[in-house]
């Protein structure tokens, strides 16, 4: 039997059960999770957003990241300062986001995933779980597609923009 963390669904142990095939899975809670939950109460948005091990963003229903964690700016290679107050396509170096019209007003913006995502928890509240993407990198005339999974969760006025796996 297999047991997996239930809120970010990573492998805890492998438990030897005689009753059980290898294919079971039980859920529980890591201790990272678990440590998690308990700095909702009361701990400052920043310290909460750094004590999570993915990159998070929080995003304005503009378009604009308002907040990071200090995964995202690893990832990204960049300091806070900037990444917050800007347009996720330009955050994320989006190929189209440099083209005149700007991030969020060119054609292709329409058919972004990340850009749906964000705006479908937006509207409907409801959490759009590990939704498979690519980030169209670089230049617009040649772009490299970066494949991402993303997970959005509305958090009062703000979207927490999660990048689950981005293969770089």
């Amino acid at each position: 039997m297999i047991q997996i963390c239930a809120w970010c669904r990573s492998e805890m142990r492998r438990l030897a059960d005689s009753g059980s095939s290898e294919s079971d899975i039980s859920h529980g809670i890591c201790k990272t999770c678990f440590d998690n939950i308990r700095f909702q109460e009361g701990v400052p948005l920043g310290e909460y957003l750094d004590s999570l091990p993915a990159p998070v963003y929080l995003v304005n229903s503009e378009g604009v990241v308002t907040g990071v964690n200090r995964a995202a700016c690893k990832a990204l290679g960049k300091d806070p300062d900037k990444i917050v107050s800007n347009l996720g396509g330009d955050v994320f170096e989006c190929a189209f986001a440099r083209l005149p019209e700007g991030c969020g007003r060119t054609v292709h913006c329409s058919g972004c995933t990340i850009r749906r995502a964000v705006m479908t928890t937006f509207e409907t509240g409801k959490p759009q779980s590990r939704v498979s993407t690519v980030l169209n990198y670089g230049e617009a005339n040649e772009p490299t597609q970066i494949p991402l999974t993303i997970t959005t969760v509305k958090i009062d006025s703000v979207i927490l923009l999660r990048v689950d796996e981005m293969a770089r």
